[in-house]
């Protein structure tokens, strides 16, 4: 508990010292005043990194990355792709199945800060994401891009399904658990002319593509290592309706 009362109050914009003791110098402070940061305290009994506590902040935590040329902003708490050059690589892919269909708008389930959406999305988009603040950085990023056509929706996309209409391309890059079975059913139901599904777990997305091939064909796939030297990749699925 002094550790943490510590944390609370010795840090300041000029300094940061442990009694008499500095512990960076004034260049290293000035850097950090220039930036931003956090002091934070994850109890290791969670299975998860979650924040227990927030023991003190500087500055400015947001942070900022280029995607396909576009800027995006984001939380530090919040989802962001770490393998840049990899993800560009997948989105050059998603693009092309795009393209192809230029007359077409786009939904974007699943959408984070609109790193998929706002970059080969199109003019026409509309981007569903349950987390706030990844949306009022998304939000953010509509403005500085000017957007005016963009649309960010804050809600589950298993609450969304209205902006499922059969009339759009559809992405989707779920989270580990793959698809709502609500959002699968409504897809469907409505069957939108092509759908591109970006996962982090193939398994989940197998399961997932076998039950929309009642109604969908493959017609690309592809793997992704986004991770080297683990076990885990992302995978590329483009499914088109069948005629």
């Amino acid at each position: 508990q002094r550790f943490f009362a510590w944390c609370q109050n010795c840090l300041s914009l000029r300094s940061i010292q442990l009694g008499n003791i500095p512990l960076i110098s004034d260049d290293e402070a000035k850097l950090l005043s220039a930036a931003g940061g956090e002091i934070i305290y994850s109890d290791p009994k969670s299975p998860a990194s979650r924040v227990t506590e927030r023991l003190n902040k500087f500055g400015d935590t947001t942070l900022s990355d280029t995607i396909l040329g576009v800027a995006f902003n984001y939380a530090c708490e919040g989802f962001f792709q770490v393998n840049i050059p990899v993800y560009e690589k997948a989105l050059s892919d998603m693009k092309a199945w795009i393209n192809c269909n230029e007359k077409l708008s786009t939904l974007d389930l699943y959408s984070g800060v609109g790193t998929i959406g706002l970059t080969i999305g199109g003019d026409d988009v509309t981007l569903v994401e349950i987390n706030e603040h990844a949306v009022a950085e998304m939000q953010r990023n509509i403005t500085k891009l000017n957007r005016p056509n963009a649309k960010a929706i804050l809600a589950p996309s298993e609450k969304s399904l209205e902006y499922i209409t059969g009339k759009q391309i559809v992405i989707v890059d779920p989270p580990r658990a793959g698809l709502h079975a609500d959002v699968t059913n409504r897809l469907l139901e409505t069957e939108p002319p092509r759908i591109i599904y970006l996962s982090c777990n193939p398994v989940t997305q197998a399961r997932d593509v076998s039950l929309l091939q009642e109604k969908y064909e493959i017609v690309h796939h592809q793997g992704y290592n986004f991770f080297p030297r683990t076990p885990h990749i992302e995978h590329l699925v483009v499914l088109d309706r069948n005629i």
